[in-house]
């Protein structure tokens, strides 16, 4: 890099307020009359974008879950200006040769349930004596709630549902190789909050150090090119969904994407695709 100021490494991830989750976007608004809110989902193979379905692996390497999902694609999709704002995250990431990696964009309901009764499991086994409210408000750092999904009621609707979101890490470009970041994918622990290794400044390990600098890498890379992560999950990165609008402060706007539908061959005929590349 040209200098210290330049380098996203070196750039500390700002402190998130940290009272929003992801039960509390619901009530911001979709201007679904807006070209955008008409946008195809897309397959991102198809941009040269690495993938690795996570929920789709037949190989049991991919914790906490480690299983397969009947309902999940191996195939990733995301809204056609999501895919083509993660070609221009690759492009700004060539320096520091490494390249991004998909892991889930576009999610049926289905899927969701799915997701959503493992955050409310997790819940239960680590809170102590907990209401059925605690487990929800425990799951929504970490989910968003599918029970009362109502396809007519944008207050209802899952941000991963409507292909503007979309997990991810990076890898080497060379190698191949995920970058360490510190903690697993879909831990329901602090440990994922995106901030969580700015405020260990004091004698961190080697190991930490890079988990913190891949972060923050990955954090500046993605919100320069638009995109808004959700704090507690250095993962989740929106664009145009309610939760962008919601971790983006000093914006006033509508989310543009709302519910999404799968291209009908991607219905009617799953991917033969392995699912890493």
């Amino acid at each position: 890099m040209e200098s210290n100021k330049n380098d996203w490494k070196l750039c500390p991830i700002p402190a998130f307020p940290k009272a929003a989750s992801a039960l509390d976007y619901h009530e911001i608004e979709i201007n679904l009359e807006s070209t955008r809110a008409q946008e195809p989902l897309v397959d991102v193979s198809q941009y040269d974008l690495a993938t690795a379905s996570y929920y789709a692996r037949k190989d049991g390497l991919n914790p906490p879950y480690y299983k397969t999902f009947a309902s999940a694609s191996e195939q990733i999709f995301v809204r056609k200006t999501v895919a083509e704002k993660l070609v221009v995250v690759n492009k700004s990431l060539e320096p520091y040769q490494a390249e991004l990696l998909l892991l889930d964009g576009y999610r049926p309901i289905s899927l969701q349930k799915e997701l959503w009764q493992h955050f409310i499991n997790q819940a239960k086994l680590r809170l102590t004596d907990p209401t059925e409210e605690e487990c929800i408000q425990f799951a929504g750092l970490y989910c968003s709630d599918p029970t009362g999904f109502d396809a007519n009621d944008f207050r209802t609707w899952p941000t991963h549902a409507t292909g503007g979101a979309v997990d991810l890490c990076l890898r080497s470009k060379d190698h191949k190789e995920p970058l360490y970041f510190g903690s697993i994918f879909d831990d329901a622990a602090e440990v994922s909050s995106t901030d969580y290794f700015e405020y260990l400044q004091r004698g961190l390990s080697s190991s930490l150090v890079e988990a913190k600098e891949n972060r923050r890498l990955l954090y500046w890379a993605m919100t320069r090119a638009g995109f808004a992560n959700f704090p507690y999950e250095w993962w989740h990165y929106d664009l145009g969904t309610q939760m962008w609008v919601m971790n983006s402060p000093g914006f006033e706007r509508k989310a543009v994407y709302g519910l999404a539908e799968l291209p009908a061959e991607a219905q009617a005929k799953p991917s033969a695709k392995s699912p890493e590349n």
